[in-house]
């Protein structure tokens, strides 16, 4: 799933006109994610000439690599 984050402040009528400030998620803690929405504030407003959202892309979870024990150098050889 996609995140947001806010690129530009303003005022969000749908989350009872909560004020976002940049660098914050969207949506904001207790409020819903209309995805439709968040595209749409991704895009540059018609009336204001900037974008409000952009999409963070979620970091990927490192894989580890299972790798076969090697005998430890330490060990005595009964040679």
């Amino acid at each position: 799933m996609s995140q947001y984050e806010v690129i530009n402040r303003f005022k969000e009528e749908i989350h009872d006109d909560h004020i976002y400030e940049i660098d914050d998620p969207y949506p904001a803690e207790g409020k819903k994610l209309i995805k439709a929405r968040a595209e749409f504030l991704t895009k540059v407003h018609e009336e204001y000439g900037i974008a409000f959202l952009k999409v963070v892309e979620e970091p990927k979870k490192a894989t580890t690599k299972q790798v076969p024990k090697q005998p430890s150098t330490d060990e005595k050889s009964d040679a």
